[in-house]
């Protein structure tokens, strides 16, 4: 039994207030609220009337809701998701090319997610751009202009591998000196460039237009701001994500990740 969540209340948002209410039981994560609105402030309804609706409507407000998802989801035109738009399932994704540990969930875990819930239309996945040091800013914004072509998905692909490298990730340790100099260089844009050109021809890349984006203030503009909405997450890492209204942050593996997809699925409102 999940403890009482602050009602959704009424779409009509003034702002982005996140409150984070913890399911009881360790394994069970949490629900990120996103409406930012007191009901009770807009509307004359009695408070007799009112806690019978809520009385009502407890069970389904105590369960993670793709509603829950509305100030968070993407422009659906911004080249940036992949999966049914009428999914019952929506994730939010904060990460970036330019990210370790985001190239290591798109190569170990991303295959399955595609495969077993994006596919088979349970699930849609929206990203949001996180650059979570300054190093990654580049990949951050070679992502959002990658979008610019319709091609993100595509160029993740190539990229997120790429960032990743070839070693196992270091689960429990910190990269080597001769590691986190090797993975430097990858975050550079020169490098991501010379990536992306490798594979150009093969997914219909532009590369002229590419560089032209990357110049573009717009671009920097839509990172910055989806790095701010992450912040008012708390998300300071990447990856992140947020499914029907569900945190969770940090890396997992196949296995992992898809568990914890199947408790939101299985908790969700039918």
């Amino acid at each position: 039994m999940s403890r009482r969540l602050i009602a959704p209340g009424v779409a009509l948002l003034v702002a982005l207030v996140v409150a984070v209410v913890a399911f009881a039981g360790d394994d069970s994560p949490m629900l990120v609220e996103t409406s930012g609105t007191d009901a009770s402030s807009l509307d004359d309804t009695s408070d007799d009337a009112r806690a019978s609706e809520e009385g009502s409507t407890s069970e389904q407000a105590d369960r993670p809701s793709s509603e829950r998802m509305a100030s968070l989801r993407v422009d659906p035109d911004a080249g940036l998701s992949v999966g049914d738009p009428d999914a019952p399932m929506v994730m939010v994704t904060f990460e970036s090319f330019g990210c370790l540990w985001c190239g290591v969930f798109h190569r170990e875990t991303m295959p399955v997610v595609l495969e077993e819930w994006v596919e088979t239309g349970r699930l849609r996945i929206e990203t949001r751009l996180q650059p979570y040091e300054p190093r990654a800013v580049p990949g951050a914004r070679m992502a959002a202009a990658a979008a610019q072509q319709d091609l993100y998905w595509e160029l993740a692909e190539h990229l997120y591998p790429f960032i990743a490298g070839t070693d196992a990730p270091p689960v429990g340790r910190e990269l080597t000196p001769d590691e986190l100099a090797a993975y430097q260089v990858r975050q550079s844009e020169e490098a991501m460039l010379r990536q992306a050109e490798l594979v150009a021809d093969e997914i219909g890349l532009d590369m002229d237009r590419l560089r032209s984006d990357l110049a573009d203030e717009a671009i920097a503009e839509t990172v910055e701001r989806d790095q701010q909405l992450a912040w008012q997450l708390g998300f300071t890492g990447t990856p992140a994500f947020v499914v029907n209204g569900v945190p969770r942050g940090g890396y997992s593996g196949p296995e992992r990740f898809t568990a914890f997809l199947q408790a939101v699925d299985d908790a969700s409102e039918g």
